[in-house]
Protein backbone atom coordinates (compact mmCIF):
# COMPACT_ATOMS: atom_id res chain seq x y z
CA UNK A 1 0.00 0.00 0.00
CA UNK A 2 1.61 3.12 -0.75
CA UNK A 3 2.10 6.29 1.20
CA UNK A 4 -0.63 8.65 -0.78
CA UNK A 5 -3.52 5.97 -0.45
CA UNK A 6 -3.11 5.44 3.31
CA UNK A 7 -3.24 9.30 4.19
CA UNK A 8 -6.20 9.19 1.62
CA UNK A 9 -7.91 6.13 3.96
CA UNK A 10 -6.79 8.30 7.30
CA UNK A 11 -8.55 11.06 5.70
CA UNK A 12 -11.63 8.92 4.97
CA UNK A 13 -11.56 7.47 8.37
CA UNK A 14 -11.83 11.03 9.83
CA UNK A 15 -14.27 12.39 7.80
CA UNK A 16 -16.77 9.43 8.34
CA UNK A 17 -16.68 9.61 12.00
CA UNK A 18 -16.92 13.64 12.02
CA UNK A 19 -20.28 13.01 10.14
CA UNK A 20 -22.14 10.17 12.42
CA UNK A 21 -24.36 12.16 13.95
CA UNK A 22 -24.76 15.52 11.66
CA UNK A 23 -26.31 16.38 8.73
CA UNK A 24 -23.88 17.13 5.04
CA UNK A 25 -23.61 20.85 5.15
CA UNK A 26 -25.11 22.22 1.96
CA UNK A 27 -22.84 23.84 -0.65
CA UNK A 28 -21.50 27.26 0.02
CA UNK A 29 -21.33 29.26 -3.08
CA UNK A 30 -17.97 31.15 -3.48
CA UNK A 31 -17.91 35.23 -2.93
CA UNK A 32 -17.86 37.38 -6.18
CA UNK A 33 -13.79 37.79 -6.96
CA UNK A 34 -12.65 41.17 -6.55
CA UNK A 35 -10.27 42.77 -8.21
CA UNK A 36 -6.65 44.63 -6.85
CA UNK A 37 -5.44 47.39 -8.46
CA UNK A 38 -2.00 45.54 -8.87
CA UNK A 39 -3.06 42.16 -10.03
CA UNK A 40 -2.25 42.19 -13.62
CA UNK A 41 -4.78 40.90 -16.49
CA UNK A 42 -3.47 37.92 -17.93
CA UNK A 43 0.01 37.70 -15.42
CA UNK A 44 0.36 33.93 -14.08
CA UNK A 45 -1.46 34.16 -11.04
CA UNK A 46 -4.28 36.41 -12.21
CA UNK A 47 -6.83 33.31 -11.71
CA UNK A 48 -4.92 31.67 -8.81
CA UNK A 49 -5.81 34.95 -7.02
CA UNK A 50 -9.08 35.44 -8.22
CA UNK A 51 -9.94 31.85 -7.04
CA UNK A 52 -8.09 33.05 -3.40
CA UNK A 53 -10.60 35.49 -3.13
CA UNK A 54 -13.53 33.62 -4.05
CA UNK A 55 -12.93 31.23 -1.06
CA UNK A 56 -12.38 33.98 1.44
CA UNK A 57 -7.98 33.05 1.77
CA UNK A 58 -6.73 36.15 1.75
CA UNK A 59 -7.17 39.81 1.83
CA UNK A 60 -5.40 43.26 0.17
CA UNK A 61 -4.09 45.91 1.63
CA UNK A 62 -5.66 49.09 2.90
CA UNK A 63 -4.69 50.75 -0.51
CA UNK A 64 -6.17 48.43 -2.45
CA UNK A 65 -3.08 46.11 -3.66
CA UNK A 66 -2.25 42.58 -3.38
CA UNK A 67 1.38 42.51 -3.52
CA UNK A 68 1.93 39.49 -5.63
CA UNK A 69 5.64 39.45 -5.48
CA UNK A 70 5.98 40.58 -1.63
CA UNK A 71 7.13 37.49 0.48
CA UNK A 72 5.64 35.24 2.49
CA UNK A 73 5.81 35.11 6.48
CA UNK A 74 5.61 31.87 8.22
CA UNK A 75 2.50 33.28 9.97
CA UNK A 76 0.66 34.13 6.75
CA UNK A 77 1.37 30.67 4.81
CA UNK A 78 -0.05 29.07 7.95
CA UNK A 79 -2.88 30.81 7.75
CA UNK A 80 -3.48 30.51 4.02
CA UNK A 81 -3.15 26.58 4.34
CA UNK A 82 -5.24 26.50 7.01
CA UNK A 83 -8.18 28.63 5.65
CA UNK A 84 -8.46 26.54 2.54
CA UNK A 85 -9.67 23.93 4.48
CA UNK A 86 -11.37 24.95 7.85
CA UNK A 87 -12.40 28.29 7.25
CA UNK A 88 -15.59 28.98 9.79
CA UNK A 89 -12.68 27.02 12.91
CA UNK A 90 -10.44 29.82 12.36
CA UNK A 91 -11.86 32.96 11.77
CA UNK A 92 -14.50 32.13 14.82
CA UNK A 93 -11.75 31.60 17.26
CA UNK A 94 -10.73 34.25 20.01
CA UNK A 95 -7.03 35.27 20.00
CA UNK A 96 -4.81 37.73 21.14
CA UNK A 97 -2.17 37.93 18.50
CA UNK A 98 -3.84 37.65 14.59
CA UNK A 99 -2.11 34.19 14.08
CA UNK A 100 -2.54 32.42 17.50
CA UNK A 101 -5.91 30.44 15.85
CA UNK A 102 -3.56 29.38 13.22
CA UNK A 103 -0.49 28.09 15.26
CA UNK A 104 -3.00 26.53 18.02
CA UNK A 105 -4.55 24.03 15.19
CA UNK A 106 -1.57 23.67 13.82
CA UNK A 107 0.33 22.70 16.92
CA UNK A 108 -3.33 20.17 17.41
CA UNK A 109 -1.94 19.12 13.97
CA UNK A 110 1.54 18.24 14.90
CA UNK A 111 2.95 20.57 12.05
CA UNK A 112 6.20 21.89 11.84
CA UNK A 113 6.33 25.89 12.47
CA UNK A 114 8.87 27.69 14.72
CA UNK A 115 6.92 30.38 15.55
CA UNK A 116 4.60 28.30 18.75
CA UNK A 117 6.92 29.97 20.94
CA UNK A 118 9.67 31.65 18.64
CA UNK A 119 6.88 34.99 17.97
CA UNK A 120 9.18 36.70 16.00
CA UNK A 121 9.94 33.66 13.33
CA UNK A 122 6.21 33.86 12.45
CA UNK A 123 7.03 37.68 10.67
CA UNK A 124 10.20 35.97 9.10
CA UNK A 125 9.80 35.24 4.99
CA UNK A 126 8.96 31.52 4.66
CA UNK A 127 11.09 29.16 2.54
CA UNK A 128 10.13 26.95 -0.26
CA UNK A 129 11.55 23.85 1.39
CA UNK A 130 9.55 25.40 4.82
CA UNK A 131 6.42 25.12 2.46
CA UNK A 132 7.49 21.50 1.23
CA UNK A 133 7.63 20.21 4.99
CA UNK A 134 4.00 22.07 5.78
CA UNK A 135 2.33 21.06 2.85
CA UNK A 136 3.54 16.87 3.33
CA UNK A 137 2.33 17.36 7.11
CA UNK A 138 -0.71 18.37 5.64
CA UNK A 139 -0.67 14.76 3.76
CA UNK A 140 -0.49 12.38 6.65
CA UNK A 141 3.05 12.34 6.12
CA UNK A 142 6.45 12.91 8.26
CA UNK A 143 9.03 14.56 5.75
CA UNK A 144 11.48 16.81 5.97
CA UNK A 145 14.00 18.40 3.39
CA UNK A 146 14.73 17.01 0.32
CA UNK A 147 12.67 14.12 1.35
CA UNK A 148 9.58 16.66 1.50
CA UNK A 149 10.34 18.59 -1.47
CA UNK A 150 10.47 15.07 -3.38
CA UNK A 151 6.81 14.10 -2.15
CA UNK A 152 5.36 17.66 -3.58
CA UNK A 153 7.11 16.99 -6.71
CA UNK A 154 6.31 13.42 -7.12
CA UNK A 155 2.46 13.83 -6.34
CA UNK A 156 1.95 17.47 -8.38
CA UNK A 157 1.72 19.53 -5.28
CA UNK A 158 4.53 21.89 -6.41
CA UNK A 159 6.65 22.64 -9.66
CA UNK A 160 10.17 23.90 -9.15
CA UNK A 161 11.24 27.04 -10.41
CA UNK A 162 11.42 25.79 -13.74
CA UNK A 163 8.30 23.68 -14.69
CA UNK A 164 9.58 21.21 -17.25
CA UNK A 165 12.23 19.81 -14.87
CA UNK A 166 11.10 17.95 -11.49
CA UNK A 167 13.76 17.76 -9.20
CA UNK A 168 14.65 18.40 -5.96
CA UNK A 169 17.61 21.52 -7.27
CA UNK A 170 15.16 23.00 -9.69
CA UNK A 171 13.08 23.46 -7.01
CA UNK A 172 15.16 26.02 -5.27
CA UNK A 173 14.14 24.95 -1.17
CA UNK A 174 16.25 27.88 0.09
CA UNK A 175 14.62 30.44 -1.81
CA UNK A 176 11.77 32.80 -0.11
CA UNK A 177 8.30 32.68 -1.63
CA UNK A 178 5.76 35.28 -2.42
CA UNK A 179 2.27 35.65 -1.85
CA UNK A 180 1.48 34.90 -5.49
CA UNK A 181 3.61 31.48 -5.17
CA UNK A 182 2.10 31.21 -2.02
CA UNK A 183 -0.94 30.94 -3.05
CA UNK A 184 -0.49 28.55 -6.28
CA UNK A 185 0.82 25.95 -3.60
CA UNK A 186 -2.52 26.11 -1.68
CA UNK A 187 -4.28 26.13 -4.56
CA UNK A 188 -2.19 22.95 -5.89
CA UNK A 189 -3.02 21.26 -2.82
CA UNK A 190 -6.57 22.14 -2.89
CA UNK A 191 -7.09 20.46 -6.14
CA UNK A 192 -4.44 17.66 -6.21
CA UNK A 193 -3.88 16.52 -2.45
CA UNK A 194 -5.97 14.33 -0.83
CA UNK A 195 -8.63 16.54 0.43
CA UNK A 196 -8.42 17.66 3.89
CA UNK A 197 -5.51 18.08 6.24
CA UNK A 198 -4.68 15.17 8.45
CA UNK A 199 -2.47 15.15 11.78
CA UNK A 200 1.31 14.45 10.46
CA UNK A 201 2.74 11.29 12.13
CA UNK A 202 5.76 11.61 15.16
CA UNK A 203 7.65 9.25 13.24
CA UNK A 204 9.40 10.04 9.87
CA UNK A 205 8.25 8.48 6.96
CA UNK A 206 10.76 6.10 4.83
CA UNK A 207 11.94 8.10 2.31
CA UNK A 208 12.23 4.57 0.27
CA UNK A 209 8.66 4.84 0.10
CA UNK A 210 8.64 7.86 -1.78
CA UNK A 211 7.97 7.37 -5.83
CA UNK A 212 10.74 8.22 -8.32
CA UNK A 213 10.10 11.27 -9.99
Amino acid sequence: MTIRTMTKLSLITVLLISLIGTALPSKLHAAEPLSFTDVKQGAWYEKTVQWAIAHEMVKGYNDGTFRPQQTVSEAEFLAMLLRAFEPKLLFSAKQDHWADAYYTRADQLNYPVTGYKDLPSRNQPISREQVAELITAAEGVNFSGDHAIHYVLAFGLATGKDPNVASVDSFDGNSALTRAEALQFIKNVSENGIGGLLERPLEKNDPQDLPEL
